[in-house]
């Protein structure tokens, strides 16, 4: 693993957030308010409550990281994701900010290293950011998100 390390630290601008899958976002989002002391007015919502979708995450920033937490509602990405090793508990996965994440992606393939999981055909750009994970079949088992955001390469 050594190599994806010395491979990624070049790109890596800084924590993006961290990801939990949760089976139930309500619950999860209840809880973290409790434990954190969260008001409601600190959450953000993706898609914005009462829009039907796939996958419905909730972000919050706690001692300046930011946290997303996913529930799958979609019976394919419940399967995908609530069978994970770390589906029904724990950190799914780590998502880091990169500066250029075509670069990032390429440097990786020439070590064997490729997207998969959730974006198993390479980077999608979903607006404001594009984004990729890395095929945890190539990472020794991690789940590894890189993040390129609009305000990136609109400054770089």
């Amino acid at each position: 693993m050594a190599d994806l390390k010395a491979l990624l630290k070049d790109f890596i601008v800084e924590p993006a957030h961290v990801g939990f899958v949760v089976p139930d976002l309500t619950a999860a989002v209840a809880d973290a308010c409790a434990v954190y002391g969260l008001a409601p007015s600190e959450i953000r919502y993706e898609p914005p409550p009462g829009v039907e979708a796939p996958t419905r995450f909730a972000f919050f920033t706690v001692g300046g990281l930011e946290f997303e937490y996913i529930e799958p509602v979609a019976e394919s990405f419940r399967q995908l994701l609530l069978e994970m090793p770390s589906g029904g508990a724990g950190i799914n996965h780590l998502a880091w900010r990169v500066s250029d994440i075509d670069a990032a992606v390429a440097a990786l393939a020439a070590q064997g290293i490729r997207p998969g999981h959730v974006t198993p055909d390479g980077v999608i750009d979903i607006g404001r950011k594009r984004m990729v994970y890395l095929d945890p079949a190539t990472t020794d088992g991690l789940v590894i998100e890189l993040l390129e955001f609009a305000e990136d390469t609109a400054n770089g």
